[in-house]
């Protein structure tokens, strides 16, 4: 995993490769994104803001917000497909029509409905536990 220079970055990949680390039962818990950001946000100064809410498996949320270029950069990051890892912002990719699964309760966004495939697929061999995150 490469290190971004923003730490909201940082945490939201922590979170979503490695899931909760410090839960109570000391055993990882998986986690995703329940609350995709829709569109770029300004405060009353005119910076950009975003926010990122995160929900690991053992019920644990995260609230992940972030200000200016940064902010941009995390709008972009949580809005890409979850098993490509492919951006579904349409200013970046025109073609592209976000897909919203409902795995086992969980939302999880895809590019195309063979990504969708190909996690259901993964997940029903490796379990409620896979997790797959670029």
């Amino acid at each position: 995993m490469k290190i971004s220079q923003y730490g909201s970055i940082d945490a939201l990949q922590q979170l979503l490769i490695l899931g909760d680390q410090y839960n109570t039962h000391g055993i990882p818990s998986p986690c995703w994104i329940t609350k995709h950001p829709q569109r770029i946000h300004y405060t009353q100064e005119g910076e950009e803001y975003c926010f990122v809410e995160v929900t690991c498996r053992d019920g644990v949320q995260y609230g992940i917000q972030a200000f200016g270029d940064e902010a941009i950069a995390l709008y972009i990051e949580a809005n890409k497909c979850y098993m490509c890892g492919l951006s579904m912002l349409n200013e970046y990719n025109k073609d592209i029509q976000p897909i919203e699964e409902t795995i086992d309760g969980v939302n999880y966004m895809f590019d195309s409905i063979g990504c969708a495939l190909v996690f259901k697929k993964l997940r029903s061999i490796y379990g409620i536990d896979f997790c797959l995150n670029n």
